[in-house]
């Protein structure tokens, strides 16, 4: 079934789904859910398949959302949440941080597969573009925050820009997607040094 299939009650009784909280029926779906679709994909997943895993009707599934992709949207996020790096007194420690721990989420078995599957969703799906645009933006944010730090500390130039630090930075996590395979602890500390190195404040 195609990544748009909706939610076949919709409507009045969808609205009186419960407020689940920490409801451990609805935690059990979104991690049934989430190994799904890191097995399968995102395209693969239905919700026919979410119920038979998390043996519970497609009934109590609408109870606490309306379509697939709000599913999809909430069990993507016990995979990517927010990442915030702690003050280390060096911008290039920070982003190594930050690094590692983003790219440490792409070591989980079918986190890329899960990934790719977002991304090619994101395209025409409104639901999946707005989780996909959220998780640049919680990279971008730590980003911006090890910078800002580092400028106020003077390891960061000031005349730095920022959004292409960020898109320097974020272009090492798109690469594990595009090549399937995420980079060793050594190879990040060798990239966060080689980021040091080029917004260091100048000499002279």
């Amino acid at each position: 079934m195609a990544i748009s299939e909706q939610n076949a009650l919709a409507g009045d009784e969808a609205d009186d789904r419960v407020d689940t909280g920490s409801d451990p029926v609805r935690e059990s779906i979104l991690r049934v859910t989430l190994g799904l679709l890191e097995e399968r994909g995102c395209l693969d997943v239905t919700t026919e398949a979410i119920a038979a895993a998390a043996r519970v009707s497609k009934a109590t599934i609408y109870r606490y959302w309306r379509s697939k992709q709000q599913i999809i949207v909430d069990a993507t996020r016990l995979r990517f949440g927010p990442i915030e790096p702690p003050d280390m007194g060096s911008f290039e420690e920070e982003i190594c941080w930050i690094l590692k721990q983003r790219l440490r989420d792409y070591r989980w078995p079918g986190t890329i597969r899960l990934v790719a599957g977002i991304i090619g969703a994101s395209t025409t799906d409104p639901e999946l573009r707005a989780v996909f645009d959220e998780w640049i933006e919680y990279l971008s944010r730590a980003i911006r925050l090890a910078a800002q730090r580092g400028i106020a500390r003077g390891d960061v130039r000031s005349d730095i820009d920022i959004f292409s630090l960020e898109t320097l930075v974020a272009g090492v996590v798109s690469r594990v997607v595009v090549l399937g395979r995420s980079p060793s602890d050594v190879t990040i500390e060798h990239i966060a040094a080689l980021v040091g190195a080029a917004v260091e404040p100048r000499q002279g």
